[in-house]
């Protein structure tokens, strides 16, 4: 099988050859610490952990453009105020000593009322030609000719309007002016859309990727009834559009406990959800037994990486072939890697994959 019909038919619940051996990308600051273990610096993760290619990116910009110009407004040299990309003014460290893995503090964002969102609508312009690449259909013919699956990853709802407004402001929002909020979701559906409808048919794209991250540890930020309310209705109208256009898998990308929104998701349209975060609440296999249908990626538990070849063992013989053996799961770690994996812990979770990927035995440590 090429990656491209493996990835597939992992996640739609087909036969396989094998698993797909992919991963969440590397953080920088586990890479620093990596480098200083003996990893070969320089070398992309892909080659030296013998990665199958995750997916090809359609180049089609569905985010703010033109983005804000960051500025900073005071730097004490512990921390600074700035505006960043997006709009929002920040209080953050002045050094990134962990980078990949950031804790920000927010001061303010760029929308505060409806003037505002009429302004922000201006950075959203579905007409504006460098959304598109001028070889687009070039890059298109070169993508359908491909072995790799191409992705498509969309900023949408709760995720588009959380940076806009602000999460605590957003929550607010859905109850102090609801027609507000409704309108802004239609807005962005009709965006997509818009920005998609000319090109959709020029490029086969195998995977949508609906980016949300709208839950916390437990439970949802938004209850299913406040999605279904506010929320359901676009992503129906969006999922249509999509696979009526030959989009093969839509997922949504939620850390956390998504918890109730699952059969939200999928009556939807959704097929499958990422990255499973066990810390959060997850359980690949009851919620297997929950929704048979549901596709999952990740799911492998990354605090059990920390610590020794036995827990490793234990986190990936005790979900791996049970999930395989159900189907529409590919295996990866939940979510960025911390830096306190050691890379000899990280190479053995590798070589247990692999080892079951061909069909090899292992055996506990």
């Amino acid at each position: 099988m090429t990656n491209r019909e493996r990835f597939l038919s992992a996640l739609t619940f087909r036969p396989i050859d094998r698993i797909p051996l992919v991963e969440w990308n590397i953080r920088g600051s586990t890479m620093r610490e990596w480098v200083k273990q003996g990893y070969p610096e320089g070398v992309p993760p892909a080659i030296f952990f013998d990665l199958d290619p995750y997916n090809v990116g359609v180049p089609i910009h569905l985010g703010m453009h033109p983005e804000f110009e960051e500025r900073i407004m005071e730097d004490t040299g512990v921390y600074k105020i700035w505006r960043d990309k997006q709009g929002a003014v920040r209080k953050d460290f002045s050094k990134d000593m962990n980078p990949g893995f950031v804790t920000r503090t927010w001061l303010s964002f760029p929308v505060q009322s409806r003037d505002d969102f009429l302004k922000m609508k201006e950075r959203y312009d579905s007409k504006d030609p460098e959304r598109i690449p001028q070889n687009f259909k070039e890059r298109a013919k070169i993508l359908n000719l491909g072995v790799t699956t191409t992705h498509l990853s969309v900023p949408f709802l709760f995720w588009t309007a959380r940076d806009w407004i602000g999460f605590e402001n957003l929550c607010m929002m859905f109850y102090d002016d609801p027609s507000l909020v409704h309108e802004i979701f239609a807005f962005l559906t009709d965006f997509c859309i818009d920005v998609l409808r000319d090109r959709i048919r020029q490029v086969d794209i195998d995977v949508v990727e609906l980016k949300e991250d709208m839950a916390y540890k437990h439970a949802p930020m938004i209850s299913p009834h406040m999605f279904r309310t506010f929320m359901f209705p676009h992503y129906r109208r969006f999922i249509e559009f999509l696979k009526g256009n030959g989009v093969k898998l839509v997922y949504v990308d939620c850390d956390g406990y998504p918890g109730g929104l699952i059969p939200e998701f999928l009556e939807a349209g959704v097929d499958a959800i990422s990255p499973v975060e066990i810390a959060a609440g997850n359980d690949v296999i009851q919620l297997r037994e929950e929704y048979p249908r549901l596709g999952m990626l990740g799911g492998i538990d990354k605090r059990e990486l920390a610590k020794d070849r036995k827990a490793i063992y234990q986190e990936v013989i005790s979900k791996v072939p049970v999930m395989l053996e159900k189907g529409g799961y590919i295996p990866h770690v939940d979510h960025g890697i911390p830096h306190d994996v050691p890379l000899v812990n990280y190479l053995y979770y590798r070589e247990l994959l692999t080892n079951l990927a061909l069909g090899k035995s292992v055996r506990e440590p």
